[in-house]
């Protein structure tokens, strides 16, 4: 156990005490505060003290294209008077629902998360495809400790980082939605319409905290599969190059090929878990959300075993 701590160690050593590191967190803390002030910005400019009588024509504009479209497709429908109903709520309590609240800053930054798996990726790629672009690869595995436990601290090295982006995405935006609207929405409900058209109030840090939990899926994947690319390349520009093309170019391809049934076997068609909440459809009308996440956690266990294979079996001789 003391040999894992002090690789452990090492590869957080490796990771933290590279400029690029630092140099990709002040990116990400400038880009959550960049989003925040563009949001602040858009609530002043749009003046919505009259924000009443807007919900309230919107309400008749819904209530119109509901009756010229009574033919319509029944989600479609049902999702505008889902808007009515919360519209009709927002009056009723008097709740303006264009004032921004801290909650809304921290909602926002989980669409950031996509940039804190970029970040993680390309650390994750670079952990093993760099100690042979070094040449520090036979100092690394002359000692004690086995390939298994040097390839397990890499990846849970790997993991802290992505962990620590997604501690501090969480809590610059809190803190941006704090200082920016005060603390006077902290206690404000989510409100959703369930299925059978009653609206529910739910805890917003509840909500917030699913949404970064959907994309903490698709991150770990993205993640794991990087980890791979990194055991398979001695380039880490390699290992980096086609780590970040697999990641940009997959969701565009699944959707492509949508028509096939056999696109609902690859990751991309199941890396997005949120196609399982209301009002949204997953890839292929078939899909389950059992389904994906057995995709998924065989997917996984697939990277893993892959990884493992490439980076004990390999010669380094060379």
């Amino acid at each position: 156990m003391s040999n894992f701590r002090d690789l452990l160690r090492n590869e957080n050593m490796k990771i933290y005490r590279r400029p690029r590191t630092w140099l990709m967190i002040g990116f990400l803390i400038l880009s959550l505060l960049l989003m925040s002030g563009l949001m602040k910005y858009d609530e002043v400019r749009n003046d919505s003290s009259d924000w009443k009588q807007q919900v309230t024509e919107e309400n008749q504009v819904l209530q119109q294209e509901i009756q010229n479209n009574a033919t319509a497709d029944p989600d479609f429908v049902k999702n505008m008077e889902n808007e009515i109903k919360l519209n009709e709520y927002y009056l009723e309590h008097n709740l303006n629902p264009n004032e921004l609240s801290m909650w809304d800053y921290v909602n926002t930054s989980a669409m950031l998360i996509l940039l804190v798996t970029i970040l993680t990726v390309i650390v994750a790629a670079d952990m093993i495809a760099a100690e042979f672009s070094w040449g520090t690869i036979k100092l690394l595995l002359v000692g004690p400790a086995s390939r298994t436990k040097v390839m397990l601290s890499k990846y849970v090295a790997t993991m802290g980082f992505a962990l620590l982006l997604l501690i501090l995405s969480f809590t610059v935006a809190f803190a941006a939605g704090a200082a920016l609207q005060g603390f006077g929405g902290l206690s404000l409900p989510h409100l959703s319409v369930s299925a059978d058209g009653i609206i529910h109030e739910s805890s917003m840090i509840a909500d917030s905290l699913q949404q970064y939990g959907f994309a903490i899926v698709s991150l770990l994947m993205y993640v794991t599969f990087a980890f791979m690319i990194s055991a398979a390349f001695r380039s880490s520009s390699m290992a980096i190059a086609f780590s970040l093309l697999f990641m940009l170019v997959g969701n565009s391809l699944t959707m492509l090929f949508s028509s096939y049934g056999w696109v609902k076997y690859l990751l991309f068609a199941n890396i997005d878990l949120t196609r399982y909440l209301a009002g949204n459809d997953p890839i292929r009308p078939e899909m389950t959300l059992t389904f994906s996440i057995m995709m998924l956690v065989a997917y996984y266990v697939l990277f893993q075993l892959v990884s493992w294979l490439l980076f004990t079996k390999r010669d380094v001789a060379a």
